[in-house]
């Protein structure tokens, strides 16, 4: 299914509107899943009997493209130190600001409300405001509980720097010795390894931004044969990776049973849009472009209509009946990804402009 194929007729960079559709797909079943996680915590409750507790999966499809679009568009940069500073700028650019936003949103109103009874010192404030890795349960309950996907997100950033800063000589050996750290940590010969940062390092969830490193280098360099075909063996993959994690049938990593489906399916995405125009709903893109605005706030407004929801009164009756309540579930998901689209359109979008003119210099 795959043949080779001479890099400079797949020099061009292609707009991979499939991929962004994916995304916004991804966004919504992490929505799904923290939705019924939120209510399970809350009201103790699960709405449509836990369908949804693969959506989880989202996160790790997220990291498989993180790694093939940061390589896909990165790749000529690899071995030009030059390009270092702009690459890491971008970086910047893209993460931080809005993430500083709605951080800082949240912690306004949770103050304000008197909801944080959690005493955090300076210093967790401060990583949190980084990025640095933490506890999720710290995060979870006194910052943005997503963060610590973004932490992966900066790791995997500063790791491809190293790529185009570094000579291979100096690379490789990092990047062998640290793949078999986290080879060793993760199947059954675990390191001793204590605190929230050495557990961070060599983590198995790292594999999933190398698969979609790889998975770019195979989209680059060879012609991907009959993609549609490979798309529904992706896409059947994930099914079962889906039931397996409902039912709880067989202990396989989410890594593995969600990242290598990803990859095909981001693979074949990809080729399949470098043969022919895809037709993406106008919908689809739209969630897709504002995925991040969705995933950094949808657990705040799913977790304060909820709260809203008993402070009236109401919630009774959302609950005296599955349907309803699975109604009520469906609406919270709704209005959350709504206001993420709003996030997006009127403060992510600017400050994006402002952000790249101050610290690129582009408009």
């Amino acid at each position: 299914m795959i043949t080779t194929v001479k890099p400079e007729k797949l020099a061009a960079k292609h707009k991979l509107n499939l991929l962004q559709a994916f995304r916004g797909l991804a966004a919504l079943l992490v929505v799904l899943a923290h939705g019924n996680l939120i209510f399970n915590e809350v009201l103790n409750r699960d709405f449509l009997f836990k369908v949804f507790d693969f959506g989880g999966s989202g996160v790790d499809f997220f990291f498989v493209l993180s790694g093939f679009i940061i390589s896909y568009v990165h790749r000529q940069d690899i071995g030009h130190p030059t390009r270092v500073k702009d690459f890491l700028q971008k970086r910047f650019v893209r993460i931080y600001p809005i993430y500083w936003v709605i951080l800082t949103i949240k912690l306004l109103t949770m103050s304000w409300s008197g909801l944080n009874t959690n005493h955090h010192n300076f210093w967790e404030v401060i990583k949190a405001y980084l990025l640095f890795p933490q506890d999720r349960t710290l995060l979870s309950s006194s910052f943005l509980g997503v963060s610590w996907t973004l932490s992966y997100e900066i790791f995997f950033y500063l790791a491809f720097s190293l790529l185009i800063c570094l000579k291979p000589k100096f690379y490789i050996p990092l990047i062998v010795g640290w793949l078999l750290g986290v080879f060793l940590n993760s199947w059954g010969l675990h390191l001793p390894l204590d605190g929230v940062v050495p557990q961070f390092l060599f983590s198995i969830l790292h594999l999933e931004f190398v698969m979609g490193f790889l998975t770019a280098y195979l989209v680059s360099k060879y012609r991907i044969n009959h993609p549609s075909y490979l798309l529904y063996v992706g896409l059947f993959l994930y099914t079962l990776s889906a039931i397996n994690t409902i039912y709880h049938l067989l202990p396989i990593s989410y890594a593995l049973a969600y990242g290598i489906p990803s990859a095909i399916i981001i693979m074949s995405g990809a080729a399949l849009e470098m043969t022919k125009a895809v037709m993406i709903p106008q919908f689809l893109l739209l969630l897709g472009n504002a995925s991040y605005s969705i995933y950094l706030i949808h657990g705040f407004v799913i977790n304060n209509l909820t709260k809203i929801t008993i402070k009236l009164g109401i919630i009774n009756f959302f609950t005296q009946n599955p349907l309803l309540f699975s109604v009520f579930a469906i609406m919270n998901a709704c209005i959350a990804v709504t206001v993420g689209c709003i996030i997006y359109h009127y403060v992510e979008k600017p400050l994006l402009v402002v952000s790249r003119r101050m610290v690129l210099g582009k408009s």
